[in-house]
């Protein structure tokens, strides 16, 4: 069995609850930790907060002034940062949104159902979401569409969203669902599925509107009944071991939980542990060595910093010939929790592999700024150039700092001086700065770092691997994983 012949409705994925607050970034719960299934909250204002209002766009966030930390500040924002990954890995598994509806739609401020789905549309491409438009065929409703046609086959839907909109039911005529699809009439139009919470079995057939439903965690068994109806079941507050258990055989599809990084709660996975492709059947058994598409490389390194008169890190390069200009541009990804907020990975230009040899690199780290370091000379010290992220209309950043995942570093054609930049969305650039060393850097590539938090994994690609490597300092050690699969997988079940 592969994943042509599986179906959206016969694997169960971790999903994360109000993704937005989580120490991991969106980019980061896709890349690294295999997470398919994400929520984003939103809200049509914040004037409690003294924030602008907004038009065609909807804030995010939790509960206003008291707890309104998020990862990104509009929903405009969320969705840059997921087309970061969404470039990364173009042919990923479908992943879904859970957009939680906190708000009334708002006509006045262009925050109608017609521009959510818009607004969906231009950041996602319309091209890459499967929604009712693509399910309802010759049918008259979703749940006879389901009945007639199936959900899609995991390989038809590579490289799509789906999204699930929540908050409410649609027993009220007025509930913020109903707005959306007003009371049904627009729903097999609309691109998102309507997903109300139910406490009741009898509730899945009352509205042929809804194919996907929200469970929470004191209703998880009716996952059972959603499941046999052909449906799709998302179950929330699953923050232990005994009620992810309680998920997940109940035959929950979306197994929500505030629980991010696998080795630190080992028993919140559904990855499959030798490749890292992150769902896990339900009464389907997936092959153990079934892989996502994509190619994905890791560094593993232990080491100190890369920092003061010495590095200690690991370095991918290939050597470069002097005398043309040439860009450098990865994506890089890590833990991000429970770990050192110094770690650093990225692209650099080196002298020599010297340990104190001159260079100039950009780093992501796990919980700082993006950052441009450089040497000038050889045996000097080092100095930085923080990333200052573009903010909101709010005065906020738009994303937090460990989101940016896209990062490149320009080399002048004279080999000593190289531009810095990174990239939210993947696609446009934001420039950190240029800088000039004594040195020529030939030796160009990744590099990494783990600032003495033991063995870290950081995951590159979106450029063909360099292909030689070199570990600095004398208590680093490090390798370098070319494979897809092994370089995604989160180790075995712990």
């Amino acid at each position: 069995m592969n994943d042509a012949t599986i179906r959206y409705h016969q694997v169960r994925q971790k999903s994360t609850h109000n993704s937005y607050q989580r120490t991991e970034s969106y980019p980061a719960q896709a890349l690294y930790w295999r997470i398919r299934s994400l929520e984003i909250d939103i809200h049509n204002s914040n004037n409690a907060a003294g924030w602008p209002q907004l038009n065609g766009n909807w804030y995010v966030y939790h509960l206003a002034v008291i707890d309104q930390v998020s990862s990104v500040n509009t929903l405009a924002d969320a969705l840059d940062a997921l087309l970061a990954f969404h470039r990364a890995v173009p042919q990923h598994e479908v992943v879904t949104l859970w957009l939680d509806l906190k708000d009334d739609f708002n006509a006045a401020r262009d925050q109608t159902p017609e521009s959510l789905d818009r607004l969906l549309a231009e950041r996602l491409g319309r091209e890459h979401i499967w929604g009712p438009p693509d399910l309802i065929g010759d049918c008259t409703d979703l749940q006879a569409a389901i009945a007639a046609y199936g959900w899609p086959s995991l390989d038809t839907l590579r490289g799509k969203f789906i999204v699930g909109c929540t908050t409410g039911d649609l027993a009220s005529p007025n509930s913020v669902l109903n707005q959306y699809v007003q009371n049904g009439a627009t729903a097999n139009q609309r691109l998102a599925f309507v997903t109300p919470e139910i406490t009741q079995a009898q509730q899945i057939d009352q509205h042929a509107c809804a194919v996907m439903f929200n469970l929470s965690a004191a209703h998880t068994a009716l996952a059972n009944a959603v499941f046999t109806a052909g449906f799709v079941g998302r179950a929330y507050g699953l923050n232990d071991a005994n009620s992810w258990a309680t998920g997940w055989n109940s035959r929950a599809h979306h197994l929500a939980t505030n629980k991010v990084n696998a080795d630190w709660d080992g028993w919140a996975r559904t990855d499959l542990p030798m490749t890292g492709y992150p769902f896990t059947g339900i009464e389907v058994t997936l092959p153990p060595d079934l892989t996502e598409s994509g190619a994905l490389c890791a560094i593993k390194v232990d080491s100190g910093d890369i920092w003061n008169k010495r590095d200690s890190g690991y370095f991918r390069f290939d050597r470069a010939t002097i005398g043309a200009e040439r860009t450098l541009s990865a994506f890089v990804a890590n833990p991000q929790s429970h770990t050192d907020g110094f770690i650093k990975g990225g692209v650099m230009a080196r002298a020599t592999t010297a340990d104190d040899a001159a260079y100039i690199a950009i780093f992501q780290t796990a919980a700082h700024e993006i950052r441009m370091q450089y040497r000038r000379d050889n045996g000097a010290g080092t100095e930085k150039i923080d990333a200052r992220l573009p903010n909101g209309v709010n005065g906020k950043p738009v994303v937090s700092s460990n989101t940016p995942i896209w990062l490149k570093l320009t080399v002048r054609a004279d080999g000593h001086q190289a531009q810095g930049s990174y990239s939210i969305d993947g696609l446009i650039w934001h420039a950190v700065g240029e800088i000039g060393v004594s040195q020529t850097l030939p030796l160009q590539g990744w590099a990494a770092s783990s600032h003495g938090a033991g063995s870290v994994k950081w995951l590159f690609g979106g450029a063909k691997a360099p292909t030689e490597s070199t570990v600095f300092g004398n208590s680093a050690t490090g390798e370098f994983i070319a494979d897809s699969a092994p370089a995604a997988s989160l180790g075995p079940y712990r």
